[in-house]
């Protein structure tokens, strides 16, 4: 039995008045605060009005379940049983009015979104355009790093990621996949190309390798990939932002590995930048678009078959006339 239904059922035996969902997520906040007032403030509530709807919890569970004698205050053994049942019921809650709301209505009120910055920075303007045209009413379309991403999607906060992170150790999830790109080598002018993993090596031997942030997804899979081949770089440069790592390179401070895409958000300032095949075949990116099971229907497919359009309509000639070698490379849905 769901622990739920079990909460629920035991309520309806005792045929007791006061339990609601706003009751628990009071509950809740007490529990996370230790503190009613704090509690209060951020329901918008008065202290006593929390006093009270806690209370009349207890009467409904038949139970104590906050004890007041601790400063700050704590939760009895029933307490903590029940806020691990409430955060279930409350995410449930929360499942059931989406699926509704989807359900009724063409467009969705709210939609929230997180995605990848080289993918937000290309794909995003046009993506967010279609969306609010045929699917949202309101958007929220955050960038950043897939960690960031990842925690707002299990948070509940984030409906929605785009991301090169999988997330393979995470149950509950529908992954949709979007594209592949391989990874290239970024030089600037003055160095001459590298065709093979020897010469990577010596690159990486005599050149500073400006790494993505070891923070990011994209700077862990890197980081991972050279170990792989043996190449040893040394530490000296480590970048959050493609941008700031493009102009790194086209000051001349070192080499970069990166993907179309990035070099695509780059824009102009690549001018003084050479792109090259990575030497060792096999070493790409995915991105796929991930949801929690169950909630959105046929929404996700949409929004990956609206992605998927615009790289194919508006990315890929670009990028075939930054890199025309990658006219095959880059696999799209």
């Amino acid at each position: 039995m769901v622990p739920g239904v079990e909460i629920m059922k035991t309520i309806n035996k005792q045929g007791k008045r006061g339990f609601d969902l706003h009751a628990l997520r009071v509950f809740l906040l007490v529990a996370e605060t230790g503190n009613m007032t704090a509690a209060a403030s951020r329901q918008g509530l008065t202290q006593s009005a929390v006093s009270q709807l806690i209370r009349q919890l207890e009467e409904c569970m038949g139970a104590v379940l906050v004890d007041r004698s601790q400063r700050p205050v704590g939760l009895t053994a029933t307490g903590r049983v029940l806020q691990r049942h409430a955060l279930a019921i409350i995410s449930d809650a929360e499942a059931l009015e989406v699926a509704v709301r989807h359900a009724g209505s063409s467009k969705v009120q709210e939609l929230n979104i997180g995605v990848v910055d080289s993918f937000a920075s290309t794909v995003g303007p046009s993506l967010i355009k279609e969306l609010l045209k045929t699917t949202a009413t309101h958007l929220s379309f955050r960038s950043g790093l897939a960690h960031d991403q990842a925690e707002g999607l299990l948070s509940r906060n984030l409906d929605f990621i785009i991301t090169s992170d999988p997330l393979d150790d995470v149950d509950g999830l529908e992954r949709y996949p979007i594209m592949s790109e391989p990874f290239l080598l970024l030089l600037p002018e003055k160095l001459g190309a590298v065709s093979d993993l020897q010469d990577l090596k010596k690159l990486a031997a005599a050149h500073s390798l400006i790494r993505f942030s070891a923070r990011s997804q994209i700077g862990v899979q890197i980081e991972r990939h050279l170990r792989r081949l043996g190449v040893k770089a040394a530490r000296l440069l480590e970048v959050d932002a493609t941008d700031t790592l493009v102009a790194m390179i086209s000051a001349g401070l070192g080499w970069a590995i990166a993907t179309p895409f990035c070099l695509l958000q780059a824009g102009g300032r690549t001018k003084d930048i050479r792109a090259f095949p990575f030497p060792a075949a096999g070493f790409n990116r995915q991105l796929h678009l991930i949801t929690r099971s169950g909630e959105y229907g046929d929404l996700p497919q949409r929004i990956v078959d609206l992605s998927c359009g615009i790289v194919r309509r508006e990315c890929m000639p670009e990028i075939r006339r930054l890199a025309p070698w990658l006219k095959n490379q880059i696999i799209v849905g």
